[in-house]
């Protein structure tokens, strides 16, 4: 009898959760379940694209939620569109780095993503806009598929982490001692000049 009453206060804990992010994602949503973008052309800008996700869970302390993830790639797909934010970022000061100055959780997906994108483009070329929005909305569909398998916040987190260690591909979030980062005439505009604790970064091996 304890056994059943344990599984029905789940059974109604997992109803409580489905209902509750269904009510978060009323608006309407610009995921894609097809099939179109996923080419052989398309499918290694979808991996790089969910390797700048996942370097933002793992910058942010595993604390990052599916859903702060899919707020940052709805509001990148809409400016891209509006053709407010190109699809390639400034160049890096050092190859294979991740910049540590976005403490916001919707520039930092962005910035991830968008660095990823420029260092393929720089071997490969870049897509087209509007595949790489495509991109973006097949990745939203994941996301939503596995945040509602697994019924947990980072349902999607959870499958990266797992499908990236079996890739090969490494993730380390690492400090930034404060005498590395850039000083004040050398920032970028609006960077905090004050900062005088140390900063986290990403650091991605991939094996390739």
């Amino acid at each position: 009898m304890a056994k059943n009453n344990r599984l029905s206060r789940d059974q109604k804990r997992k109803a409580k959760l489905k209902k509750r992010a269904e009510r978060s994602r009323s608006h309407e949503s610009l995921a894609y379940a097809g099939n179109k973008y996923k080419t052989a052309a398309l499918t290694p800008w979808i991996f790089r694209t969910e390797v700048g996700i996942y370097e933002s869970y793992v910058m942010s302390g595993g604390e990052m939620t599916d859903d702060e993830v899919e707020e940052a790639i709805e509001h990148m797909i809409l400016r891209m569109r509006q053709g407010t934010l190109s699809p390639l970022p400034e160049p890096e000061p050092e190859p294979g780095a991740v910049a540590a100055l976005d403490r916001d959780e919707e520039d930092l997906v962005a910035r991830n993503i968008r660095s990823n994108w420029r260092r393929f483009a720089e071997q490969n070329g870049l897509p087209a806009k509007e595949d790489l929005i495509g991109v973006l909305r097949t990745i939203l569909s994941s996301l939503s598929i596995w945040r509602s398998k697994n019924m947990h916040p980072q349902g999607y987190y959870r499958f990266l982490k797992e499908f990236m260690k079996d890739l090969g591909v490494n993730v380390q979030r690492v400090t930034v001692a404060p005498e590395s980062l850039p000083g004040p005439e050398e920032g970028p505009p609006g960077a905090d000049q004050g900062a005088s604790s140390a900063e986290v970064a990403g650091r991605t091996e991939t094996g390739e």
